[in-house]
């Protein structure tokens, strides 16, 4: 697993000398922030894919956090490691509302409460 994302990062940036891949990387990870919100207040309004918009992302936001622990510096892996399990706590919450479930919210103040927490942690650079 480790080797595929290591050749994906190669290839990629390979193919896009030109274009920081953490300016990408960044754009991808907000779009995915974007997706998490609007599935939310889809859900909220009772409109039919706002489970499967914030499903796509949750995994997109765990995709990056993943990348981020796989890649980063060792000194920043114990910050990185919060963020993935903060990441990791929206996959529940997406099949807690595809299956019409009350505690989907628990799963995003999980989220919140790790993310609070990771940020007052310093990532070095």
């Amino acid at each position: 697993m480790i080797k595929f994302i290591w050749e994906f990062h190669v290839a990629f940036e390979n193919k896009f000398k030109h274009m920081n891949i953490y300016k990408l990387l960044s754009v991808v990870y907000y779009v995915g922030m974007a997706f998490v919100f609007t599935g939310v207040l889809m859900h909220m309004s009772d409109l039919p894919y706002g489970a499967w918009c914030f499903g796509l992302g949750a995994l997109i936001m765990f995709g990056i956090r993943l990348y981020n622990l796989l890649m980063g510096k060792p000194e920043n892996k114990r910050v990185h490691s919060i963020l993935v399990y903060s990441a990791f706590m929206l996959l529940p919450g997406t099949w807690a509302m595809l299956t019409h479930r009350g505690y989907w919210i628990i799963f995003i103040l999980l989220t919140a409460i790790l993310d609070s927490y990771a940020s007052f942690r310093r990532i070095k650079k």
